[in-house]
């Protein structure tokens, strides 16, 4: 990103200086064109001055050669006379094309031509009469008329010679205003130009700090990573072009540390040379793919060449026609990793163990117990009029003892099949196990006269069997820590929501995702909320056994189940006010409130 920047920030100095050179390039060629075009203006008056004069000069030689053959009858002076007299026609005829874009000399001209056509006409007449001898006949005013003709040609030759002055004047001074406005237009181009250039050698100058800047945090961080960095680009057969190497043109010290060789020995050299297991592990091919299909490689490799010997966590990207590698050494994780799966392996062992445990407790100390339950029993019925009161006391705190004994293997037993946690979820509606709990503790309910109220419950992916005994297990806690002299109340509520930030009861996966919160809210003897979190550990009791019945491990057993369903458990509760238990369940997407 800051090297994009880099370049729109010199493209944008370099197109308005781009942009002002070429308005002065225009301005310079308009007044570059304006001075030609004066300058040719001005050109142009002179030549039609110079006509003018050419065409009098012409005018005189007509004049004096007829004059010198009048003197001395010579007719070599005609000489002059017969070539104006062929030239004047050009000379007006040059003279109408040169000033074709000004009328007013055009009417002197046409006046001159005609005046011309007269005194050509009256010296013709004279050298006509001189040559026929008969000179003094009219000759006076042939000649007079001549003369006027020519002062009539002299006057209107300088009133055309007026006319062109003050054009050539005009012009002359346009051509002093185009010059002296060329030579501003030069200075300030001059001075932009400088200015440019001087703006855009700042710029470059200023960018290349920038990028050296950016290149010396980069090379910093670089060489802090604790990683390997290294840049390829690709070597190519010149033939077919395929990529046959790849060749050094960066390493940071992690990457040189990782080969042992020196970053500046590493550029230039060749990939296959210094890694030549590459081609074995599938990692030259890769490589090539990265290059050519702009595709993001990944991979954990374990490496084991001269002087590297560890596991390696490989990213590669592409860099130009090349690629970026970084390395890893995910060493000390591998071992970690084999430690953890060592010690699954040791908790399934030891799982197994337990199983057996569990299976050796539902079999071979239940049949015990019953011997026990049974001889206790047939003993204090039998033996009951030849015992005394004490002996019957002990029997019966026998037989209670084995009794607890008894709910003690089962719900242990219960815990562990938990554990295993090996049954499907299914859709399960809640208002029919529900029903089915209130069904099973109907005796108790009517004997401890308890209003239970709950409104319509959804319908949940879950394991029935599961949510049966959570709801069995935290009713009948309800019931069974009531108050003697109150009639048990337990409300039961359920309310959808879902949580967009984490806590200690939901971890990230399972924000945003639709939960049912279900609150079972007593009026018995109350919780100290000291104890709200130890109540769900097994075998935690805050009660002695004379005054609640119990082995402590039911609500462990509810804790257990609610984790299987990846939810969430807890107590709050006020001594001699009641208890709430809140249960929190994830909803499946495919199912909705009932």
């Amino acid at each position: 990103m800051e090297y994009a920047s880099i370049l729109r920030r010199i493209f944008i100095v370099f197109g308005i200086a781009l942009l002002i050179t070429a308005l002065l390039i225009n301005l310079y060629r308009s007044s570059f064109e304006k001075l030609n075009e004066n300058s040719s203006a001005l050109v142009h008056s002179m030549n039609v001055l110079e006509s003018i004069e050419e065409l009098l000069s012409l005018m005189k030689d007509t004049e004096v050669g007829t004059r010198g053959y009048v003197i001395t009858g010579d007719s070599a002076y005609l000489k002059p006379f017969l070539v104006a007299q062929n030239v004047l026609p050009l000379k007006i005829k040059e003279l109408k094309l040169l000033t074709a874009d000004n009328p007013v000399q055009l009417t002197y001209l046409d006046s001159i031509d005609n005046h011309i056509k007269q005194k050509v006409e009256s010296q013709s007449f004279v050298v006509h009469l001189k040559t026929s001898g008969n000179l003094k006949f009219g000759s006076n005013a042939v000649m007079m008329e001549s003369k006027l003709s020519m002062d009539a040609i002299r006057s209107l030759c300088y009133k055309m010679k007026i006319e062109e002055s003050n054009l050539r004047k005009i012009r002359d001074d346009e051509v002093r205003d185009s010059i002296g406005l060329t030579k501003v237009i030069s200075t300030i181009f001059s001075i932009a130009a400088i200015s440019i250039m001087v703006i855009a050698l700042v710029s470059i100058l200023l960018e290349l700090r920038s990028r050296k800047k950016i290149q010396e945090s980069l090379k910093s961080v670089l060489e802090a990573t604790q990683h390997g960095i290294m840049s390829f680009k690709a070597v190519r057969d010149p033939v077919n072009f395929e990529i046959i190497d790849f060749e050094f043109i960066q390493s940071n010290k992690g990457g040189s540390d990782l080969v042992s060789i020196p970053s500046d020995e590493l550029l230039g050299k060749r990939l296959l040379s210094v890694f030549p297991g590459n081609i074995e592990e599938g990692l030259f091919d890769a490589y090539k793919l990265v290059t050519e299909n702009d595709t993001v490689f990944k991979t954990e490799k374990y490496y084991k060449h001269e002087t590297i010997d560890k596991w390696l966590r490989i990213v590669a990207v592409k860099l130009g026609d090349g690629f970026t590698v970084t390395f890893e050494d995910i060493s000390t994780e591998k071992q970690y990793e084999i430690q953890l799966e060592n010690t699954i392996q040791e908790l399934k062992r030891s799982n197994n163990e337990l199983e057996q445990f569990a299976f050796v407790a539902s079999h071979d100390l239940q049949e015990p117990l019953r011997k026990i339950q049974s001889f206790g029993d047939r003993l204090k019925i039998k033996s009951q009029e030849e015992l005394r009161a004490e002996s019957i006391l002990y029997v019966d705190k026998m037989l209670s003892a084995a009794n607890r004994m008894s709910n003690l293997i089962f719900d242990l037993l219960s815990f562990s099949r938990l554990a295993k946690n090996n049954d499907a979820m299914h859709e399960t509606d809640l208002n029919q196990v529900m029903n089915e709990v209130l069904t099973d503790l109907e005796v108790v309910i009517q004997q401890k006269n308890a209003e239970i109220s709950f409104p319509p419950l959804p319908v949940i992916n879950a394991i029935s069997t599961q949510i049966y005994q959570l709801f069995f297990n935290l009713i009948g806690n309800a019931l069974k820590f009531s108050k003697a002299d109150e009639t048990p109340k337990i409300e039961i509520t359920v309310t959808p929501f879902s949580r967009s930030i984490q806590d200690k009861h939901t971890p990230k996966s399972m924000l945003k995702i639709p939960f049912i919160k279900i609150e079972i809210s007593d009026n018995g003897i109350g919780l100290d909320n000291t104890y709200s979190e130890r109540i769900f550990e097994i075998f935690q009791r805050l009660h002695g056994k004379s005054e609640y019945q119990g082995t402590g491990i039911g609500l462990a057993i509810c804790k257990r189940i609610v984790t299987n369903h990846n939810g969430n458990i807890y107590a709050s509760g006020i001594p001699g006010t009641g208890t709430t238990f809140t249960v929190e369940l994830p909803l499946d997407s495919r199912l909705k409130l009932a």
